[in-house]
């Protein structure tokens, strides 16, 4: 079963081309990333290598995507 977003759009959430999440289905086979609350997506045990450009992308048209940059500060 899939959540949906404002009736029948459904949210993604991609980095790069490689989509993560598919409506309430993660894509990503690592275990470090889920969804809480249906849509936030969550990143735990952070690494150098997870810094960048987070896309929630909502399956309409003309709604914009959403970019989200992680920066990796330091241990």
């Amino acid at each position: 079963m899939e959540r949906k977003w404002q009736g029948n759009y459904v949210l993604l959430w991609r980095r790069g081309s490689a989509v993560l999440t598919a409506g309430n289905l993660m894509v990503t086979r690592d275990s470090r990333f889920r969804l809480v609350d249906g849509y936030n997506l969550e990143v735990s045990d952070v690494m150098p290598q997870d810094a960048g450009d987070y896309i929630c992308q909502i399956s309409e048209s003309h709604n914009p995507d959403q970019i989200h940059t992680v920066e990796i500060l330091g241990k």
